[in-house]
């Protein structure tokens, strides 16, 4: 009887530390935030200018703006959970070139040169600090909306408070509950999670037209949950672009990526 106590107390000894660990570490497991030093100077073939926007409570947001001379419109792209604007800067790069369109990013509070204490809240207003920005020089039926994986998070926050062209998700979760619960069902998640991104639940009220793009093969954020926000749009317009193979970092590598964006932003 004894030995068996002693069991239980260890079990719920290891149970509370786990809950002590993922409420107040959940934070590096969503954001894998890197910094770069405020000197840090961009570079880039395309023609651009460095984005410095100040939110309500203060914190500086820091964003690119990648230039055309004749852009068909502008792409506002809200990027994954790890790396800069030194590294998404590239791809931003080669969308505006490729396609012909502007680009505007942002570097998420604690990335790259942007400033602030994070929240759930000040972080959704912050996607929408460099829509209302892109505004200013576009109008709305000429900006496209566009999330990859934990950016799928504020591109569908965006999207239900906006009236953009289109909205395009790449690799996006139905929900960070979604995602938690496989790897901690035991645990009360409803309750833990400081930012309980729903995508599942904003993908219903956008109406304009959407597009999905996700890899059958992806380890991170499984084909189904690409699948589920499709099947639960509520766009009259929308496709999945279903990648054969692809993973989660690497549809850059198959045709059919690009042939999906050519179709999407022709």
């Amino acid at each position: 009887m004894k030995r068996l106590k002693t069991v239980g107390i260890s079990i719920i000894a290891l149970y509370l530390v786990i809950l002590f660990m993922l409420l107040n570490f959940q934070e590096k497991l969503i954001f894998r935030s890197q910094t770069l030093p405020q000197n840090h100077v961009f570079t880039s073939v395309v023609p651009f200018g460095e984005l410095f926007l100040k939110a309500s409570d203060g914190a500086v947001l820091n964003g690119l703006h990648y230039k055309q001379e004749q852009p068909k419109g502008v792409l506002i792209y809200f990027h994954g959970n790890a790396q800069t604007l030194e590294y998404w800067g590239k791809w931003a790069e080669e969308l505006s070139k490729r396609y012909q369109y502007d680009v505007v990013l942002m570097d998420y509070r604690g990335f790259g040169k942007s400033t602030g204490k994070r929240s759930f809240d000040a972080m959704l207003a912050d996607g929408m600090l460099f829509y209302d920005y892109c505004k200013t020089k576009f109008p709305e039926e000429q900006i496209t909306i566009f999330g990859r994986s934990l950016g799928g998070a504020f591109a569908t926050h965006v999207a239900t408070k906006t009236n953009s062209k289109r909205l395009v998700l790449e690799s996006t979760f139905t929900s960070v509950y979604e995602i938690a619960s496989k790897r901690f069902w035991f645990l009360p998640l409803n309750w833990l999670l400081k930012y309980p991104f729903q995508n599942d639940q904003n993908i219903q009220q956008i109406s304009i037209p959407t597009y999905f793009i996700h890899g059958t093969e992806d380890a991170v954020v499984p084909y189904e949950h690409g699948k589920t926000l499709y099947e639960k749009s509520g766009s009259g317009t929308k496709k999945l672009y279903t990648i054969q193979n692809g993973m989660h970092n690497d549809l850059v590598n198959y045709p059919a990526y690009f042939e999906a964006l050519d179709e999407i932003l022709k």
